[in-house]
């Protein structure tokens, strides 16, 4: 049902203008430019990448509930529109709480490395020095052990100042308590084992993806709130090092804007990179979404900018013809760009 209500949510905001696979492609975080561009003109950035290994299986088998509950239909069009009883039960539904373009997966990094450290530390404090580590990743134990040793383990200050940091910070994180236990009782300790994807399922009565979702909205969740409190709490936030991605731009756009930023033009990157002019200007359709700063009036008057947000608002569409229609003296790169700059309006 959680996943379930999560494409509902999609569905609404592509407003009849994108089809189901885009949705698949979105939540698995596929780093083309049309998914790209699909955050960026829908405002779909919290739902970028929340589930990178969900198999077309799985969705499909939550799409075609969709259907056959009557939430979700074709029009004559073949566009994919909620249906009335979607939009109630929609309405009925608890707000999401992912931010999924800034972790991308790397909420489990900081997972991670909590479960092993909280392991690490229930053992010592019964003086039981023969474990087996809950994550065998080597790069999560050789980060845990560095930060053990930063903190001098063997003392339980350290100890007692995480278990606060942790009570404290869920205590005033604003989520739903089931989420919260989700999290706790996957939490490895001495004598303890978390409990696995398929118990959790059990207890709340819901598919083991509906607790993985949950599970992972909390960790957005948490991490943000840790992100805006850092000072309140520091060994926490010492957890969330490099999992918040702040570089946002794929590898082949980072390497344009930079040829962007040394005063070559559009044309000129393309020859350069022996690329089509139709690909650099994904490339910068992604910079505008991802850059507050970006120079959108060197390639746009702002009369004309008004004129497309004007539209776009009047038309309730984002679909690139019906703008072009009304204003057909502007390019499709430019309505993009005004676009993915002002954050889907």
């Amino acid at each position: 049902m959680y996943l379930q209500q999560l494409l509902l949510h999609i569905f609404q905001k592509f407003n009849g203008q994108r089809s189901e696979s885009a949705a698949y492609h979105l939540l698995r975080g596929k780093r083309s430019g049309q998914t790209i561009q699909d955050v960026g003109t829908f405002g779909l950035h919290p739902y970028f990448c929340v589930i990178p290994k969900l198999s077309k299986k799985i969705f499909d088998e939550a799409f075609n509930q969709l259907v056959e509950n009557g939430w979700v239909f074709y029009d004559e069009k073949h566009m994919l529109q909620l249906t009335n009883r979607g939009e109630d039960i929609l309405e009925k539904a608890t707000t999401f709480h992912f931010n999924g373009w800034f972790y991308r997966g790397n909420e489990h990094i900081f997972f991670k490395r909590l479960s092993l450290i909280v392991q690490t530390l229930s053992h010592i404090y019964v003086e039981d020095w023969r474990f087996i580590p809950i994550q065998k990743e080597d790069e999560i134990q050789i980060w845990v052990k560095q930060f053990l040793k930063l903190h001098s383990y063997k003392n339980s200050a350290l100890r007692i100042q995480l278990r606060d940091e942790i009570e404290i910070s869920l205590k005033q994180l604003e989520i739903a308590e089931q989420s919260k236990q989700i999290m706790m009782l996957r939490l490895t300790g001495y004598k303890l084992t978390g409990w696995t994807w398929q118990q959790l399922a059990s207890e709340f009565d819901c598919s083991e993806l509906d607790v993985q979702l949950m599970l992972v909205e909390f960790l957005h969740s948490w991490l943000d709130f840790i992100s805006a409190a850092r000072e309140q709490f520091p060994l926490l936030d010492q957890l969330t090092e490099n999992v918040r991605i702040e570089i946002l731009l794929t590898d082949s756009t980072k390497k344009t804007a930079e040829l962007y930023e040394r005063g070559y033009s559009l044309e000129q990157i393309s020859f350069m990179r022996h690329l089509k002019i139709s690909t650099i200007e994904d490339h910068f359709v992604e910079m505008a979404m991802t850059n507050p700063h970006f120079p959108l009036l060197q390639f746009i008057h702002e009369e004309d900018i008004l004129r497309v947000i004007q539209v776009l608002k009047e038309s309730g569409s984002k679909r690139l013809k019906i703008i072009r229609e009304q204003l057909p003296h502007l390019s499709y790169f430019q309505i993009r760009l005004v676009i993915a700059a002002k954050g889907g309006i």
